[in-house]
């Protein structure tokens, strides 16, 4: 059976971003699912600050769609939350997507292109990690005190 372009865009995550993650201090939560067929096939990665904790999320389409976005927050001591998404063109609500052009393009090399896409502009939320800079490639998703959420 031949792979699926969601499988290439997976594999080229695990083999890129989410070292990348790691090697900026993020760790996989211990309490988080990782099964290959949900939204949140990764988990969540959290980065420890004495004055609170930074969440990175990948949500993959539910639909098994070859596409991706970035969901990440902050919550700090006092239980604040700040969420946001990062997105691959600026002021936009578009998600990462895998562009094969109707099979023109080979998966792999569709895959290694969104990731790239990814790379490039994730700097803009290590910058708002370090000083809460927004990103012209961010929308908020919400603020609130409340610990629940």
């Amino acid at each position: 059976m031949a792979k699926s372009n969601r499988a290439f865009l997976m594999e080229e995550l695990s083999k890129r971003f989410i070292p990348y993650l790691q090697s900026k201090g993020f760790a996989r939560a211990e309490d988080a699912s990782r099964d290959g067929r949900s939204s949140f096939p990764f988990g969540t990665f959290i980065r420890q600050h004495g004055v609170g904790s930074d969440i990175v999320k990948v949500q993959l389409d539910k639909y098994s769609r070859p596409k991706f976005i970035i969901n990440f927050s902050h919550k700090s001591e006092n239980d604040l939350v700040e969420s946001f998404r990062l997105h691959p063109t600026p002021k936009s609500a578009g998600w990462f997507t895998m562009r094969t052009f109707f099979g023109l393009r080979p998966s792999e090399r569709s895959s290694r292109m969104v990731v790239d896409q990814l790379m490039n502009v994730f700097a803009e939320v290590e910058s708002w990690f370090q000083d809460r800079t927004i990103g012209k490639h961010f929308r908020r998703l919400y603020r609130t005190s409340d610990p629940g959420l």
